[in-house]
């Protein structure tokens, strides 16, 4: 998918980060930040890993997750760890801050193709399989998904301004796309 235009019709006027004071927030790996004061989120370490942005333009309220596997199918672990599980956890997050499930949209990036395996039957690479958890799920619970940048053989880092709804993409090499 190319990248998307950010911008939304009757979200408010923010200046870009480079403009303002954000606030910077370090996500983990299997781990989910969500803020409501226009911070920037940031995560790296992207290969097979999925990022999903998630935000609330009209209530300010955006979250980031960093997911390792598709589903739990009762492996232990934080939700986060889990792309269908820590998309749960970041919504209910960002609706104790404040966010309307109904008004959310995502993007995604990540999954490169860097494990190729097949446990419980699966075939396919754990980032094609991450890839299609999150647009399930996401589809599921009504959230379009604006923009994507996922598959590849390349590594990303993510940097998630929650004011604007701009996901950053930085690859390895410095090349850097915006969706």
């Amino acid at each position: 998918m190319s990248p998307t235009d950010s911008s939304s019709a009757g979200a408010p006027s923010v200046p870009p980060t480079s403009e303002r004071s954000a606030p910077r927030l370090k996500v983990g790996l299997s781990d989910a930040v969500v803020a409501d004061d226009g911070a920037v989120l940031v995560t790296s370490g992207l290969g097979s890993c999925l990022g999903v942005a998630l935000s609330d333009p009209s209530a300010g309220v955006g979250g980031l997750l960093h997911a390792m596997l598709p589903a739990a199918d009762d492996r232990p672990g934080a939700p986060e760890k889990f792309v269908v599980d820590g998309i749960d956890a970041t919504i209910a997050a960002m609706v104790d801050a404040g966010g309307d499930p109904d008004e959310l949209r995502a993007k995604i990036a990540g999954a490169a193709e860097m494990i190729e395996f097949n446990a419980n039957g699966a075939d396919g690479s754990v980032g094609s399989r991450n890839v299609a958890a999150a647009e399930a799920a996401l589809s599921e619970r009504g959230i379009p998904v604006d923009g994507a940048d996922t598959g590849g053989d390349r590594g990303r880092s993510l940097r998630f301004d929650t004011a604007t709804g701009a996901l950053h993409v930085s690859y390895a090499g410095g090349e850097t796309i915006l969706l």
